[in-house]
């Protein structure tokens, strides 16, 4: 009780400190700075060039009126724009996004964003978050995407392509290894070379590379021993000079714990304002010889690169011709809604309902009457139009429908609607795997009864489902919906929509079978203030203590086999309401990529979307590596008894794992499997291969 309470004072904490204070930048006029970055910075005087290289007004890259520079705001981000007083769009989170298994969608999706982003003066947004879902209770879990880095990599670049083509900068965090905020500022993340170049850069990497993030955000956390604001193993030689990342390093909020270090091989600017980074002591630094103005300039001409290259050098700041809460961005936020749906049971076909047959529905659960759009902290976005429940959607939908929160005979089905929310899901702590005692007791109460029940689970991770899961009619994973979540599930319920979301994360039946969790702490969902704030960014407050990562790449589905497989929804997982039928593999090569093409049918009695996935197995693989990996996945539309051709490129690199001796990529000849199928663990079709 204590400890909810705590929660509560600091949630509403977070809500003032994140209110709705910034007001609109109504700046259309064109900037005065003339030329290039290279130009820009040129001009510029060692006091400003100081000056640039940490924030104002903490969300802000400030302005420089002899240069006529503008200030560049930034804002949190990957659900929308948090923290402004305007009419703006709450979207789905991120772990919902990544359930859509769409790329275009989501790329359509940061479009819409980054529009509202423009429309009141935002140049930088804050986002996405491509941190693996290490451990399930995770708090921040929900502003990721998942736990495989393959799918979080694709989705994360189909966001930056999205977001960076309306004009607006993306930072991709939290770099790297910011994998639970139980004491994010004070944890060590101590993780092999080949577990990090396999695991937890990849997903960076493809948002950098493919994606061409500008930005990236590091982490609060130490990585082997090295502030991630500092790290030049992580920042230094894999982000700059082995992925060639061009653009600028953002530390995350009070993050830095030294000048020097950070200069010479880290950020380029310090949020939210000027403490490492303050012009004495980056004078101090630079007089006693530790840095030179080459390292300043490099922090300059970083921010200046990633400005001209989105276009806001020459452009108005603001961009009159957007707005904000369009009709066009509710329709992708309900559709992304829609898509991130995952139906994870469906007994004897219960879903969807029929409205006809539908007389007396029983709503109840801690979530029913105030349904959550996110979870808690600085991603946290307010919906500015009404939150609707399922309750009301269903009223507006089937005139004369009955309703009742209690169990009483005359009901046709109950509804349980639970999860964890913003009070139990949020950064800065970690939250429970198992859901709220009342919701768990009420869904016994109700299989008891008899009643066929629904149950709808709001969270941003996996979570326990052993005590009833084997006797629930329908369970339906919903994450966090944004604003239009009961719509889209109303939609999904009744069948005006085919559910085609798919789990990102693996769901073990029992909370041990995840290995990370033999090094984590026992009650992760335990609240401290002194966790929180005592130590941030203060090297000499409390000690670090070490997260030793000793189960490797063995997370989520890398656990399981065909001989051990302890999921009870595994990852990929996601029914509909149409079947499909996989039909015979083909292979072509085609010099050092392999070209493999499977046939998709849907025999099912409406029109749907699969997601066909495809995972490489390799046959030499060591006791250390997972059995299979995600190298591939497409999503399709097929109406009834239609069929397509679906195809997957594979390129040598897919079939490599990483050797920390040579510390390079490894191809190693011998045999794989090429295997496809609905799920992690529905595999449809093997198709050897040899190299």
């Amino acid at each position: 009780m204590l400890d909810k309470i705590k929660k509560t004072i600091f949630q509403k904490y977070f809500d003032k400190l994140l209110a709705n204070s910034h007001k609109p930048i109504k700046d259309y006029t064109m900037p005065s700075c003339a030329g290039s970055a290279a130009e820009i910075l040129s001009q510029m005087t060692l006091e400003e060039k100081i000056s640039y290289i940490s924030g104002v007004d903490s969300f802000s890259i400030g302005a420089i009126p002899r240069l006529g520079l503008p200030a560049f705001w930034m804002s949190d981000a990957t659900s929308g724009i948090r923290g402004w007083d305007a009419p703006v769009t709450c979207f789905p989170s991120a772990v919902a996004m990544a359930g859509t298994w769409n790329r275009l969608l989501i790329q359509k999706t940061a479009r819409c964003i980054a529009d509202e982003a423009r429309a009141l003066g935002i140049t930088v947004l804050l986002g996405p978050g491509v941190n693996i879902a290490r451990v399930p209770t995770c708090g921040r879990n929900f502003e990721y995407m998942g736990e495989d880095p393959y799918l979080a990599g694709e989705i994360a670049a189909a966001y930056v392509r999205g977001a960076q083509s309306g004009g607006v900068i993306t930072t991709v965090k939290h770099f790297a290894c910011n994998n639970s905020d139980f004491d994010r500022h004070k944890s060590n993340s101590v993780v092999d070379e080949k577990t990090l170049n396999e695991l937890y850069f990849p997903a960076f990497r493809k948002a950098v590379v493919d994606g061409g993030s500008l930005g990236v955000m590091t982490s609060y956390n130490q990585l082997n021993g090295e502030y991630a604001s500092q790290n030049k193993y992580s920042v230094g030689d894999i982000l700059r000079k082995k992925w060639g990342f061009r653009g600028m390093v953002v530390s995350d909020w009070n993050s830095l714990y030294d000048t020097a270090r950070p200069l010479k091989c880290g950020v380029d600017i310090e949020m939210p304002g000027p403490v490492w980074f303050s012009p004495e002591k980056v004078r101090k630094v630079l007089d006693d010889g530790q840095i030179s103005i080459s390292d300043i300039d490099s922090k300059v001409y970083d921010i200046l690169y990633a400005l001209e290259k989105i276009g806001a050098l020459s452009r108005p700041v603001a961009d009159a011709s957007l707005s904000v809460g369009s009709a066009k961005a509710a329709e992708i936020a309900r559709e992304t809604a829609v898509q991130g749906i995952a139906l994870l049971k469906n007994s004897l076909s219960l879903l969807p309902l029929s409205p006809i047959q539908l007389k007396k529905v029983m709503i109840a659960g801690s979530m029913a009457g105030n349904p959550p759009t996110g979870g808690g902290g600085s991603s946290f976005v307010t919906p500015s139009r009404h939150v609707s429940t399922l309750e009301e959607e269903l009223h507006d939908r089937i005139p004369g429908l009955k309703f009742t929160n209690r169990i009483e005979k005359d009901v046709d089905v109950a509804i349980i609607e639970t999860g964890f929310g913003k009070l139990l899901e949020s950064e800065c702590y970690d939250r429970p795997y198992r859901l709220p005692a009342k919701d768990r007791s009420l869904i016994a109460k109700v299989i008891k009864s008899g009643l066929k029940c629904i149950v709808i689970v709001h969270s941003g991770g996996s979570y326990s489902t052993d005590e009833w899961a084997d006797d629930a009619d329908v369970i339906l994973n919903s994450y966090y919906l944004g604003e239009f979540g009961s719509q889209a599930l109303c939609d999904v319920i009744l069948g005006d929509v085919n559910p085609s979301g798919k789990l990102p994360f693996t769901m073990t039946r029992h909370y041990l079978d995840n290995l990370s969790i033999r090094n984590y702490v026992l009650k992760p969902s335990a609240f401290s203030i002194r966790r929180c704030f005592v130590g941030q960014g203060n090297p000499r407050k409390r000690h670090v203590a070490n997260m030793r990562y000793i189960e490797g790449v063995k997370v989520g589905y890398r656990i399981c086999s065909p001989d051990n497989d302890c999921s009870i929804f595994p990852f990929g997982h996601g029914l509909s309401y149409s079947s499909f039928c996989y039909g015979d593999a083909s292979v072509q090569q085609y010099g050092g990529e392999f070209k493999v093409t499977v046939s998709v049918s849907n025999t099912g009695s409406r029109s749907g979307q699969e997601v066909a996935q495809l995972y490489v197995h390799d046959h030499d693989a060591q006791k250390c590596d997972a059995y299979q990996e995600l190298k591939g996945f497409e999503k399709v539309t097929l109406d009834p008894g239609k069929s397509c051709e679906v195809s997957f490129l594979l390129r040598n690199e897919d079939f490599a794992h990483y050797d920390p001796i040579s510390r390079t990529w490894k191809v190693n000849n011998g045999n794989f499997d090429v295997r496809i199928g609905s799920s992690s663990a529905d595999i449809r079709v093997v198709v050897p291969l040899r190299l």
